[in-house]
């Protein structure tokens, strides 16, 4: 495969074609096959982004990749997108056998060979191609290292900048004309014939690249069927490629004819063949030879007219060189296509003779000697039809070589032994094609995929059998050939070996074949059977076919092509490894610990015809070889269940690389000794039983471990479902079971039996109900919930599940179903809908799979203010409306019309669906029945009735972290554990990827440490930094509410997460849900006296209002309850708070805290004189979340309450928070919040309630001043103690290393490493700390003189100066968003950056100052607010994936929200908005010091009126 060093210099090929590509994939990492699905992901987010897809290139790590991005390339020409894929040949003979597998997809082929600079040029117009025709591109670049080394350095990157802007985007436009669609093979038809070009008969190397831009194309070819019907005019897309290519300052010789003027003979070849060729022409024209060559680098589409135009009109013999290795047709593409071309009418010279050639057994390159051969070949009278083009040789290589023991990557302690156990076996015969790849065996390339290597080894069946008939035809009196006695002699002996020979003897009567055919001379060997025979001659080795893959095979058989093998009955066998160690299993900690494995062998058992065998080399070497032979001889397919556990280094070997990379495992066990020990507990103990199970055999099951007899009742209990077997054979298979066993066999039998048909009679007389879902965001799940609830009130059977996990053959089986589905994005389905939908979409009716028989209904959710434009009205509830119609179209039976649920009604999705459900109810017959009402008995329980009855927020908790079965916990205890401070979460960026893989999400979970007022000892910053590594995922999050943010913990992991967060005298209880959070203040007490009381009394004040439940300290810490005891929350109660509560405490002038943000707040009054701190002025019922169309949510900022001592403060604070308690509304979540309680009854009744409570008036507020809410960054010192502090930027509060330098040239910022450094530092002097700010940055604090140039050469040494970084920068917060939040629209944290250094750009295009002028840019990916855009001067807010609403207008201050100026913006659009204001605004601006909100608002560019969507 090509090294890193290759890709390299592609990349940098590729990124100097123009400034503004779009690199799917980075120079700066190395391309390696597991590259792949971050490459797919990127390529969905991508191709959303269609109508207008950004112009956008990958290199790919391998071409076995291409494969997998078919579906992608099919979905790119659908949506015209500008895409472009480079990939490198991964051997030096340059096999495009994966890249020929592109050629039906629609998109532009071209392959070039780096020998020659065309390839540099090539790099060029495959993007104009691109740009020009919106069709994807695919780019195969042959393998040579040395001379891309040389060739691509010569690209001009200005120059093609300025090429690419000059080409202006003609989309080729559907074809209606022709009625009939042309087969695979893509030729094209044109009606007169072209003479060979002058420049081809001027001289014997010319090219004809010229002559054929003059080509008239004077016929319209056929045309491609695309998979959603479309057509593509490829007429016009060669047209427009030819008139590219010769823009192009050194035009790409597209179909390069070299030789002589007159040939008769001429090789033909794919662009990316090794320029050895021409060499070897080269030589023998010199030598006066009538040869020549012919390069066709344009692939697709391929031309009959250029192919036949460029060849000299003398030719006749033609020898298509192949490369390609590995085929499941007899004939090759280009062979197949050049056959096609001279078949088309356009040749009028005498039809030449087209014969095929390719390179014979392990052939490495293609080498002059070879050309040599086969022009010698061509040359004969009778040129045989298919040759090799080197001498054959008596023991050729197997076809496919994907593994084998001297050349694999495997680890000698896991994989090695049962390798090297299958090549003592089989010898020679061995042919292993690597199923799973480096995912989960070997680190090396294997085909990735099970399908794919199973469909290799289906060829060699294929092949095999076409040689038993051919040696039976020329073995018998009919034969059409004489052959040599010795050869029929040899041939007869071959056909009598029985299928079970041992390879010794399998080997000896091949060699001797093999040995007496090629003794027959050229040419005979090469003419007809004989030909034949000799291109089938590997398999007179009956090649033992066997499929080696990991433990990924048993997490979805349906999908990894286990059910394909088994259902086969074809003669593959499959070695499936299991690399778990039993100590890992019973310890619960896993490597796939969200991952649940399927029992393989049970499910061959139960299919039938599968011989099934459970081995154990460290247990029982005998077994285990006899197990193999018996596969090898079953005459259908086997599969053998290896045990092999992981072992020290190798770990990283298992397919969970970047687990091993966070640190997130290391759980193998060490040394050949624990190898054998870790066998011997998981065989001993039931876990790993040893079986072999023949159906061929009398004998039928045997058990072959001793240990699973005597204990069998312990060995039912577990995981393994082989007992089941053994239950349902009872007494045939029970021989050498005690009779105590035997019988808890038969009483678990009977118990299961009589459950069961209790359950049949009591559904027998039922109406059947499926419900189907797609959701996103829940509130689809949710209706489904309500409808199942109230269904199996009204006596019906129901069944409830995701779409995805519906297949359309079931479906096709379903009576009633019910879809209930939301609609993400603009008209898109949820994902976990997407497959069903993808398998609909792609349906007819009256195909495979008829539903004519199901009776449906959907309601369709979505929300019409949504996109707000007129044109933009299709997307509402676009999803279960499409799903509507196609069903009807493929015969589906409409029960009712479809509901839609608008969550702009009056009582939002509810009044759709209040409407809806009694149709439904009716047309199922049960629309009298009466439904009980009572709380909960129609659909899921409310957030308060999960916390009354959670047992003061037990829930399940501590038992979910016991199942091991799934990486998640249950959905109402991820409510309860939000009080604990974690949100379970997924990777959403692989969400689609596991689904398609039938596996459940990648969940994880994030936790949130509580730190008042943002206060850290440098001895708990490294525990943090410890813990980000061993933990989570190797960073550590500052969040907007001074927090720590740890993301990726995995449940195995959770609990010793919070017991060492617990260690360091931190905790996370209260850090989320609905209780008074984190409370934030001023994150330096040490400036003076003032700030020190006001950090103390948040401390004081946050210690008042934590939950007082004990079951953080049971669950996590596990404590125990003193007997007798109850827990009592004196504050809260069983239900707690409606919403979340926050709290901050703000010191003028500096609203560091945005302390109008929050549902409660203080802010310091100082007494003028003395300096000291009188009181607080309360603020109460600020709040920055909203929902998208909803007007009834909304920012809204705090107002004033009164004023407050600091004896007081706290009290006030307390009541503040009962009234809400009791009065808030706990009947709609998104109307909880004590904004809405002020808003819906008025702020001076609120402080009558407050002073109710309070028992006496709250004094009038004091006055105060802010002039800013950002932080301070650089050194400062403190006028209390004389010492210093240094804030820190902190990009996006994300403490990570940075590895590539920025695109102004600056070094990378190692945040995490140099932190890391400073806090041990700080430790070792015994002085100092590490404070969170509000706004996401890190303050070293308290630092003396000598600490000071400490720090200062510290923060140097990791590139962590604020020096040079522009306001708006420095000014700038975002959310996480994705990855990993759920609620998520949009990208925030990882695109921020880029975004706000375009603004700056823009900013100084329009005569501002990016390091002087300060202008506060905030981005959420969801509008819930929680980096506070709506104070930002310029904030956005993620709407859909590339698409933000912006507003303008906040204040520097954080005392005004801002506006909505436009909506669903682009990045391009945001741009162009923000360009025209921000150039008013350093024209016309009151002088450098009037901020940018405060502009935008006086001049009237935004307008803001009564509320905040006014």
């Amino acid at each position: 495969m090509p090294d890193h060093s290759a890709h390299s210099l592609l990349f940098a090929a590729v990124a100097s074609v123009a400034e503004d590509l779009l690199l799917i994939t980075s120079p700066s990492v190395p391309l390696l096959p597991n590259s792949l699905p971050s490459i797919l992901d990127r390529l969905s987010t991508l191709l959303a982004l269609s109508p207008n897809p950004p112009l956008a290139a990958s290199v790919l790590p391998l071409p076995q990749t291409l494969v997998n991005c078919i579906p992608f390339i099919y979905d790119a020409v659908r949506k015209r997108a500008q895409l472009v894929f480079h990939v490198i040949a991964d051997s030096a003979d340059n096999d495009y056998s994966h890249f020929a597998a592109m050629r039906d997809t629609g998109a532009v082929l071209l392959a070039t060979c780096p020998d020659h600079e065309s390839v540099a040029d090539a790099v060029v117009l495959a993007h104009a191609i691109a740009k020009a025709v919106e069709l994807p591109v695919v780019h195969f670049v042959g393998n040579n290292q040395n001379a891309l080394s040389d060739v691509l350095p010569t690209l001009d990157r200005d120059a093609a900048t300025r090429f690419l802007q000059s080409l202006k985007s003609t989309p080729i436009a559907p074809s209606v004309a022709p009625s009939v669609v042309s087969t695979p093979v893509m030729g094209y038809s044109p009606a007169l014939s072209i003479a060979p070009s002058a420049a081809a008969a001027a001289s014997p190397t010319a090219s004809v690249s010229a002559a054929l831009a003059n080509t008239q194309l004077s016929e319209l070819p056929p045309f491609i069927k695309r998979h959603d019907g479309a057509e593509v005019d490829q007429a016009k897309v060669l047209s427009a490629i030819l008139e590219i290519n010769q823009k192009l300052a050194r035009p790409v010789p597209l179909f390069d004819y070299s030789g002589a003027p007159d040939a008769t003979s001429v090789v033909i070849v794919l662009g990316s063949t090794s320029f050895n060729v021409e060499s070897a022409i080269n030589s023998l024209v010199a030598d006066s030879k009538k040869v020549g060559v012919l390069r066709v680098r344009l692939y697709r589409p391929f031309s009959d007219r250029h192919v036949l135009a460029a060849l000299p009109a003398s030719v006749t013999k033609i020898a298509v060189f192949e490369t390609c290795r590995f085929l499941s047709t007899p004939l090759s593409p280009l062979f197949v296509d050049v056959a096609t071309a001279f078949n088309s009418g356009g040749w009028h010279a005498t039809p030449p003779v087209i014969r095929e050639a390719r390179p014979e057994g392990d052939a490495a390159s293609v080498t002059p000697e070879m050309i040599v051969k086969a022009v010698t070949l061509l040359s004969l009278s009778n040129p045989p039809v298919f040759f090799g083009a080197a001498q054959p040789t008596a023991t050729p290589a197997p076809q496919i070589k994907e593994v084998a023991a001297s050349s694999a990557v495997t680890p000698d302690n896991v994989e090695g032994p049962y390798i090297k156990l299958l090549e003592q076996v089989f010898a020679n015969r061995l042919v292993i094609a690597n199923v799973a790849g480096h995912e989960s065996v070997w680190g090396g390339a294997g085909s990735g995929s099970a399908e794919v290597g199973f469909g290799r080894l289906l060829v060699l069946i294929q092949n095999q059998q076409r040689l038993t008939t051919l040696i039976q035809s020329l073995t018998s009196e009919k034969s059409p050939v004489n052959l040599p006695k010795p050869l029929v002699q040899s041939l007869h002996d071959w056909l009598r070996l029985p299928a079970n020979a041992k390879s010794d003897k399998v080997l000896a009567a091949a060699s001797e074949v093999e040995k007496h055919l090629v003794a027959i001379p050229p040419p005979a060997i090469y003419d007809g059977p004989l030909a034949e025979l000799l291109r089938l001659r590997h398999h007179f080795r009956k090649p033992a076919l066997w499929l080696v893959g990991g433990d990924r095979l048993a997490y979805d058989i349906g999908n990894s092509g286990v059910h394909h093998l088994v259902s086969s009955k074809q003669p593959v066998n499959m070695l499936v490894l299991d690399t778990q160690p039993y100590s890992e299993k019973v310890s619960g900690i896993s490597a796939t610990g969200d991952v649940r494995k399927k029992d393989i062998g049970l499910y061959a058992m139960s299919y039938g015809g599968v011989y099934v065998a459970s081995i154990a080399l460290n247990a029982s070497y005998a077994q285990a070889l006899r197990s193999i032979m018996e596969a090898e001889a079953y005459p259908g397919p086997s599969i053998v269940l290896a045990y092999s556990p992981r072992v020290g280094a190798d770990a990283s070997n298992t397919g969970y690389e970047s687990l091993v990379a966070n640190k997130r495992f290391a759980t193998s066990v060490s040394g050949p000794l624990t190898a054998l020990k870790e066998t011997k507990q998981a065989v001993d103990s039931g876990y790993w039983p040893l079986y072999r199970w023949n159906p061929s055999s009398e004998e039928g099951f045997s058990l072959d471990s001793e240990r699973i007899r005597k204990e069998l009742k312990q060995f039912l209990e577990k995981e393994n479902q082989l007992a089941l077997v053994i239950k349902s054979k009872g007494p045939e298979y029970g021989v050498g079971i005690d009779a105590s066993a035997s019988e808890t066999v038969r009483k678990v039998a009977e118990r299961k039996v009589q459950d069961s048909y209790a359950a049949l009679l009591g559904s027998l007389n039922a109406v059947p109900l499926t419900i189907l879902y797609g959701s996103d965001g829940g509130n689809a799940e949710n209706v489904s919930k309500k409808i199942a609830a109230e269904a199996k009130g009204r006596g019906l059977r129901v069944r409830m599940s995701t779409m995805n996990d519906e297949a359309v053959e079931d479906l096709a089986k379903e009576t009633n179903v019910l879809f209930v589905v939301s609609t993400a994005g603009q008209g898109e389905f949820p994902i976990n809908s997407k497959e069903l939908w993808r398998s609909l979409a792609q349906m007819q009716k009256g195909g495979a799979v008829d539903l004519s028989n199901v009776q449906y209904a959907v309601f369709a959710m979505g929300d019409s203010h949504y996109w707000p434009l007129p044109e933009d009205a299709v997307y509402f509830a676009k999803s279960g409306k499409d799903l509507d119609a196609k069903l009807e179209a493929l015969g589906a039976k409409r029960a009712v019309e479809a509901g839609i649920g608008d969550d702009q009604d009056p009582d939002g999705y509810m009044t759709g669906y209040h409407a809806f459900l009694p149709k439904v109810w009716e047309f199922l017959g049960v629309g009298e029945v009466e439904v009980s009402a009572t709380p909960g008995a129609l659909g899921p329980p409310s957030d308060d009735a999960i916390k009354e009855s959670s047992n003061y927020l037990r829930g399940t908790i501590k038992e979910g972290l016991e199942d091991r079965s799934t990486g998640a916990l249950a959905e109402y205890d991820t409510k309860l554990t939000k009080f604990h401070g974690i949100y379970m979460q997924d990777d959403r960026d692989i969400r689609e990827q596991r689904t398609r893989q039938g596996l459940e999400p990648a969940f994880s979970f994030m936790i949130r440490v509580r730190v008042p007022g943002g206060v850290a000892t440098p001895a708990q910053w490294l525990r943090m930094d410890e813990i980000a590594d061993t933990y989570a995922n190797g960073t550590i999050k500052v969040t907007t509410r001074q927090a720590f943010q740890f993301h990726g913990v995995v449940k195995g992991k959770l609990k010793k997460t919070m017991q060492e967060i617990n260690q360091c005298l931190m905790d996370t209880i209260a850090a989320c849900g609905d209780v008074n959070r984190n409370v934030m203040c001023n994150p330096n007490p040490d400036i003076s006296e003032l700030h020190a009381e006001v950090y103390e009394f948040a401390k004081a004040f946050s210690e008042h209002l934590t939950p007082r439940t004990s079951a953080y300290h049971e669950i996590w810490l596990d404590k125990q309850l003193v007997a007798g005891g109850e827990d009592h929350e004196p504050l809260y109660g069983k239900t707690y708070l409606p919403r979340k509560f926050k709290t901050a405490i703000a010191v003028p002038p500096s609203n560091d805290v945005d302390v109008f943000a929050h549902d409660l707040g203080y802010i310091a009054i100082v007494d003028p004189a003395t300096k000291k701190l009188i009181g607080y002025n309360v603020t109460v019922g600020g709040g920055m979340g909203m929902t998208h169309g909803n007007k009834k949510t909304y920012p809204v900022l705090a107002q004033v309450l009164g004023f407050a001592t600091p004896e007081q403060a706290i009290t006030v604070g307390e009541k503040v928070m009962l009234v809400q308690r009791d009065y808030g509304d706990r009947t709609n979540r998104k109307h909880a919040r004590l904004k809405y309680t002020i808003e819906d009854r008025g702020l001076d009744w609120f402080r009558r309630e407050v002073e109710t409570l309070l028992g006496y008036k709250l004094a009038p507020a004091k006055p105060y001043e802010f002039t800013h809410n950002g932080d301070r960054y650089g050194w400062t010192r403190s006028e209390h103690t004389g010492r210093w502090h240094y804030t820190l930027f902190v990009q996006n509060g994300r403490v990570r290393d940075y590895v590539s330098t920025n695109a102004k040239g600056s070094s990378a910022p190692r945040y995490k490493t140099g932190l890391h450094a400073i806090a041990t530092q700080l430790k070792r002097d015994g002085n100092g700390e590490l404070r969170l700010t509000p706004n996401q940055h890190v303050m070293i604090s308290n630092l003396t003189d000598a600490q000071r140039t400490q720090v200062a050469g510290l923060l140097k040494e990791y590139g962590l100066s604020n020096e040079g970084r522009g306001l708006a920068t420095l000014h700038s917060m975002a959310c996480v968003a994705l990855p990993t939040c759920g609620l998520a629209m949009a990208e925030s944290e990882r695109y921020l950056p880029d975004l706000v250094e375009m603004i700056e750009d823009v900013m100084e295009e329009c005569g501002l100052d990016r390091i002087k002028d300060a202008i506060t840019v905030r981005m959420t990916g969801c509008p819930n607010g929680c980096a506070r855009p709506a104070l930002a001067e310029i904030g956005f807010v993620g709407k859909a994936p590339g698409a933000y609403n912006m507003y303008l207008g906040g204040s520097f201050r954080g005392d005004r929200l801002n506006k909505l100026y436009a909506e669903s913006l682009g990045e391009k659009e945001i741009l162009e908005a923000l360009r025209p204001v921000l150039k008013r605004y350093a024209l016309e601006r009151n002088g450098a010091e009037e901020k940018f909100g405060d502009f935008v608002t006086r001049v009237g560019i935004v307008k803001h009126g009564k509320n905040f969507h006014d």
